[in-house]
């Protein structure tokens, strides 16, 4: 009961600093009002960030052999080098943005060669993409300035409005927080945006992305939404199309209030840039934000991390900035998460180790249980054998007193018969009798008592001076004295009885039990001490 009470009181101490502590893993994860989850776009979404190497291997090898193409390529044909170096440049920008810069200005040097002013220019406007991806805007906004749209072909107009508007959406997005700047900006990206909407097929799928996004750009929801229902469904999944489709139905899906669906879109574009290589990509930075939001900050820290070592591997700067601005939040958040798991698990480690004490305690309380259990046991074994004893000793004592009363009987029978009562008579006062049966009793109660109790000549010399110690001639025969020592060792102590029991005379009792206490370590108690050899000094048990 005691135990018990010791180990309820130690839980409640345990809990109770866990309480203080304010560490509660329910409440620590509990976020009230949270949308669901999108479960199984985050687990694709964790399935293609483990596989990102594998995409990125597949992409590098595809780039090689583009290098390679170009490389190979004979010095002398500028036309054929031209090319190649824009199709690798082009391969690049959305991978590695410095690699796209270097081979677009390499594509320049060959046009130049050529001496063709619409190549040289297609060379020009793969360097502007580049440098706006690198977030080099200066040497961008000087290049595309130095270009006069009246010398752009119609063929590279598109192109040409393509690049003004993706610089320029770059830049209004890192001039966020300048209201003057963005709304500048701003003005000039829808601007080049028209021009290039002007540009397209009505059945190029850009267009219709271009339009669904100016829609959402005006509030126009519902009508974004039927636009990019079909480019989701109609897009290849690792296409870049597809992704910013899936980024814009994302917003159209968090205006409608659906913030489920609103994380499921955008974790559908991370994978589609995932797949595709596609470093300057919005989606995971911005889930991770939105996941930061909703208390689930795991998952937070992993994407906003992976966005960040991606855009620096790309040396996609606009990203880099626009991550780096969110990543302090989710860390700090991240950090204080960890800073109360630590104190969760430390109130966990207290609580296991007081268990384990209390457990060792009670493996030790039942280990000494158990030793006093087979002690027990092999007391109540000896017990029995010790009870056999008496009860084997008892019936033959028993049997031998009635042999000789029928032998008594037998023998007065056969003198009162034959006329011999005067002899009979002689041979009872002769006192021959009580000696055969005080000699044959010693034997039998020396022999029972040593059987039972082996110990007792060493258990009395223990109580004797040294010098003074008895020993036996016979090991199955007492002396005198021992034996009456014996019977103050079964309990019975006074000199009377011990005397009836032994048919000694009362003197004879005293005198031997006075030269035994002469001889004793301790004389007054040594009676006291006699009764109690052999015995449980706690239980007085034998």
């Amino acid at each position: 009961m005691k135990l018990k009470n010791v180990l309820t009181i130690g839980i409640g101490a345990i809990l109770a600093v866990a309480s203080a502590c304010g560490v509660d893993a329910h409440a620590a994860h509990s976020h009230k009002g949270r949308p669901p989850m999108p479960g199984e776009e985050l687990k694709q979404l964790n399935k293609a960030i483990k596989s990102a190497p594998l995409y990125m291997h597949d992409k590098q090898m595809y780039l090689d052999s583009l290098t390679m193409h170009y490389r190979k390529l004979p010095e002398t044909d500028h036309r054929g080098r031209w090319l190649s170096a824009l199709k690798v440049s082009e391969a690049y920008l959305p991978v590695r943005a410095d690699s796209a810069l270097y081979y677009s200005e390499l594509s320049a040097q060959e046009a130049s060669s050529l001496e063709n002013p619409s190549l040289l220019l297609q060379s020009r406007i793969a360097r502007i993409n580049s440098l706006s991806t690198c977030g080099i805007f200066t040497r961008a906004l000087e290049e595309f300035r130095s270009i006069s749209p009246a010398e752009v072909p119609d063929s590279l107009k598109a192109s040409y409005w393509s690049a003004g508007r993706k610089m320029y959406g770059y830049m209004r997005v890192y001039v966020e927080g300048d209201v003057q700047f963005f709304n500048e900006y701003t003005l000039r990206y829808f601007q080049y945006d028209d021009s290039l909407v002007g540009q397209l097929a009505a059945d190029n799928p850009l267009r219709c992305f271009y339009i669904a996004e100016r829609m959402i750009s005006q509030g126009r929801y519902p009508e974004a939404k039927s636009h990019l229902e079909k480019l989701c469904t109609t897009q290849a999944e690792d296409s870049n199309l597809y992704a910013m489709a899936a980024y814009q139905m994302a917003l159209v899906c968090k205006n409608e209030g659906d913030q489920t669906a609103y994380a499921s879109y955008l974790a559908k574009a991370a994978i589609s840039d995932i797949k595709g290589c596609v470093k300057d990509g919005l989606a995971l930075p911005t889930l991770a934000e939105w996941l930061y939001r909703h208390g689930e900050l795991n998952l937070a820290f992993r994407y906003i991390n992976f966005a960040l070592e991606d855009a620096m591997a790309g040396n996609v700067r606009m990203r880099t900035v626009t991550i780096a601005a969110l990543l302090p939040l989710i860390d700090e958040a991240y950090r204080e998460k960890i800073n109360a798991s630590r104190d969760e698990l430390m109130v966990y480690f207290l609580l296991v180790t007081f268990l384990l004490l209390v457990s060792a305690g009670l493996v030790v309380i039942l280990m000494r249980m158990i030793r006093r259990g087979r002690a027990t046991a092999r007391k109540l074994a000896r017990t029995s054998e010790l009870q056999e004893s008496y009860i084997g000793h008892f019936i033959g004592l028993c049997s031998t007193y009635a042999n000789r009363l029928q032998s008594l009987q037998k023998l007065v029978s056969r003198k009162l018969a034959s006329g011999q009562a005067d002899e009979l008579q002689k041979l009872i006062k002769s006192g021959k009798f009580d000696d055969d049966q005080n000699e044959e009793f010693y034997k039998i109660f020396d022999s029972a008592f040593l059987d039972i109790y082996p110990d007792f000549i060493e258990n009395i010399n223990s109580l004797l001076r040294p010098e003074e110690a008895l020993e036996l001639k016979n090991a199955k025969e007492l002396t005198p004295e021992l034996r009456i020592y014996a019977f103050v060792r079964l309990g019975v102590d006074e000199s009377t009885k011990i005397a009836q029991m032994l048919n000694y005379s009362v003197s004879t009792v005293y005198a031997y039990r006075n030269r035994m206490r002469n001889r004793a370590i301790d004389r007054e108690n040594f009676d006291h001490d006699v009764m109690g050899l052999g015995r449980d000094k706690t239980t007085g048990e034998q």
